[in-house]
């Protein structure tokens, strides 16, 4: 089980410079964060711009991070929820954090991830298809897990598929899905006669709600 000691931390200071002047924080080697959620006020924070691109690509947006603000003793458990990058060049312009409390469930979209290899690709010259490269979970926050397993040894004919209600979860932890929805299944090489395999359904549309990115945006513009 994860807990709140081994997490990446994040290690921030407060943020003065806000607006247009954020240029200058960019220069010098620091990225501008947002950090809100319930039960506390609105944190315009900055970290150091190598520790943020680290951090990032330990928690993706999946798992929660320990939001360490200098001054403070108090560290915020949070999870990434918007990464603003720059078109060309990649760098990471502005990260929102969204702190949740330890005690609460949270949804989190956690990526899937194949393993093993289906018999029916490799001696049947079928392809694997998954619809979805991640699904919706809810769990308490430390209870998330960083990717969901499904293992695929046993697709053995183009009739065969797994649904969401085959892939393994720790206690306690649901997917936000319907169960029988399809997740994995292995289609037949083209012009093969037969028994077609079941279309894939289309991804489904999650709509995000970031409450604080027009604030922040007037914040930047302002």
């Amino acid at each position: 089980m994860t807990t709140a000691h081994h997490l990446p931390v994040l290690r921030a200071h407060p943020r003065s410079v806000l607006g247009k002047k954020v240029k200058r924080l960019r220069r010098e080697g620091w990225t501008p964060l947002h950090l809100y959620g319930p039960g506390i006020p609105s944190l315009a924070l900055q970290a150091k711009a190598s520790e943020v691109w680290k951090v990032l690509g330990q928690v993706g947006r999946s798992r929660p991070l320990s939001v360490q603000v200098e001054g403070e003793g108090q560290v915020h458990l949070a999870f990434v929820r918007e990464v603003q990058f720059h078109p060309l060049t990649e760098e990471v312009l502005h990260v929102d954090l969204y702190r949740v409390d330890v005690s609460r469930r949270v949804e989190a979209e956690v990526p899937l991830v194949v393993e093993g290899s289906a018999p029916a690709v490799t001696t049947l010259g079928g392809t694997l298809v998954t619809p979805h490269h991640t699904l919706p979970v809810e769990g308490l926050p430390l209870e998330i897990p960083k990717a969901l397993r499904v293992d695929v040894s046993g697709l053995d004919a183009f009739d065969k598929v797994l649904r969401v209600r085959d892939i393994p979860l720790p206690p306690g932890v649901v997917i936000k899905a319907d169960p029988d929805e399809v997740v994995v299944l292995v289609a037949p090489p083209r012009g093969e006669v037969g028994e077609e395999a079941p279309a894939p359904p289309p991804p489904a549309e999650v709509e995000v709600v970031r409450p604080e990115r027009k604030k922040r945006e007037e914040e930047e513009e302002g």
